[in-house]
């Protein structure tokens, strides 16, 4: 009898394993996704869908790993997100120094006007998206996927050797469209808003800052939103979802932050091209896996 209960915890323990692995997986992926132009969403979804993992609390798991990334990228540009808030609170409390404030504060409105778009995307679509997924997911996502394989090729195409250091306002309006477009699954963020400010003749570490800072913005709106969600659909987490979901923040965080370190090398040494190829491929895999 004792080697039975033996057994049947080494058997028990595995499966645990094999489950807490799983989450693990789908953590680093969200890391490396979040930044790199391939679309965190569609990625999440189709791994879920390979690895066979059924969330029961899908919403909470979400707010984990998008968490996980948010709080890698606040501490990256923690002295850039402080030097904004303080230029605002001198620009309003301080007319006397409002001059040399202006420049932070221009900068911090053009982030928050160009996550406007994005935000009203987000409430009108939010539920009819929600909804197809249930069905379609895969689909949505490979589609997706596909888009973003389409603009990074045509922006590959093009030389990036110098470029505006400053975001204009009309930049402006059309990185935040761009943002808006990437609500859908598959479409990545950091791919579209990125190639929109390098097409507007931005250079590549002021475009990618922008995006990345626009995401810090839009990523706590989002998560307020899934916050609701969690809260009115009463989801609770039990037992080891602890440790699950626990370990897919963490691994969330460490890839976001190397995936991070690697980003601006891939911009400037022309290989913008690769991802191109690989979003059309995992997209094409997604409709075929949707298919089948």
């Amino acid at each position: 009898m004792y080697h039975l209960f033996t057994l049947l915890g080494v058997r028990v323990l595995a499966f645990s394993v094999i489950e807490f692995l799983k989450y693990l997986f789908l953590g680093i992926v969200q890391g490396l996704t979040e930044v790199l132009p391939v679309s965190s969403s569609g990625h999440v979804e189709l791994f879920k869908n390979l690895i066979d993992l059924e969330l029961d609390n899908n919403v909470i798991f979400l707010i984990f790993l998008n968490t996980g990334s948010l709080v890698t990228f606040i501490i990256i540009y923690f002295k850039k997100l402080v030097a904004l808030a303080k230029s605002f609170l001198i620009f309003v409390f301080k007319k006397e120094k409002r001059d040399e404030n202006k420049e932070n504060v221009t900068f911090l409105m053009k982030i928050l006007v160009a996550c406007i778009p994005a935000g009203i995307t987000g409430l009108l679509l939010n539920e009819i998206i929600e909804e197809n997924l249930v069905s379609y997911s895969l689909l949505v996502s490979g589609i997706g996927l596909l888009i973003t394989a389409t603009v990074l090729y045509f922006v590959s195409r093009v030389e990036f050797i110098r470029g505006h250091t400053k975001i204009s306002w009309w930049d402006t309006l059309f990185i935040g469209l761009a943002q808006a477009v990437a609500i859908l699954p598959g479409v990545s963020r950091s791919g579209m808003t990125t190639s929109t400010a390098l097409k507007r003749g931005n250079s590549i570490t002021t475009s990618l800052n922008f995006s990345f800072l626009m995401y810090i913005f839009i990523s706590l709106g989002s998560t307020l939103l899934l916050v609701k969600d969690f809260f009115d659909g009463g989801s609770t987490i039990v037992g080891a979802q602890y440790i699950y979901y626990s370990f897919a923040f963490i691994a969330s965080m460490i890839a976001t932050y190397f995936a991070y370190k690697l980003i601006f090398n891939v911009f400037k040494s022309g290989k913008l091209r690769y991802f191109s190829y690989y979003c059309f491929c995992v997209g094409i895999l997604a409709v075929i896996l949707f298919i089948i």
